[in-house]
């Protein structure tokens, strides 16, 4: 955390989103930053689509939306991901098969987001916005867990 704070303090901009690292705590904060860009993309995406395309609330629709929005910020977060985050990937791993294996490991968050919209949306009322924010809190700490353990986990650490 010690090193985190001191390339924030110091604008070193380069050393925190560029440089590599082993350093898990910066790779979290790349992978949170990252995260909140593809999080924006999918937001807009969810609501942009549900308003001018549904107008509707209806929970098919709003499903239907998710899943698109999901599309759409699973692929910006695998490309910003490659490019900031998770870089040995490129060392390691074939674009197809790590492509295919995030959006497995995506699917699970967006399972778990859509039980939350039935739960929450569906059965109790809550605007669909609402629960969608709070499902993206909690699936960020699935997807990064299991892409540090599943995809990105050096050698040394598997042996």
């Amino acid at each position: 955390m010690g090193e985190l704070l001191k390339l924030i303090s110091t604008f070193q901009f380069k050393k925190l989103f560029i440089d590599p690292t082993e350093n898990n705590v910066i790779q979290f904060f790349r992978y949170c930053f990252v995260g909140g860009i593809a999080t924006v993309v999918e937001g807009l995406t969810l609501w942009c689509v549900q308003h001018f395309v549904f107008s509707d609330e209806n929970a098919v629709f709003v499903f239907i939306s998710q899943v698109i929005a999901f599309v759409l910020g699973t692929t910006t977060n695998f490309i910003l991901s490659r490019i900031f985050v998770f870089k040995e990937s490129k060392k390691t791993m074939k674009i197809t098969g790590e492509f295919i294996m995030i959006f497995a490991i995506s699917a699970i968050g967006l399972l778990v987001k859509e039980l939350l919209l039935w739960c929450f949306h569906v059965q109790i009322g809550i605007h669909y916005m609402i629960v969608w924010v709070f499902s993206t809190i909690i699936v960020l700490f699935w997807n990064y867990a299991a892409r540090r353990v599943i995809l990105y986990q050096k050698k040394e650490d598997k042996e």
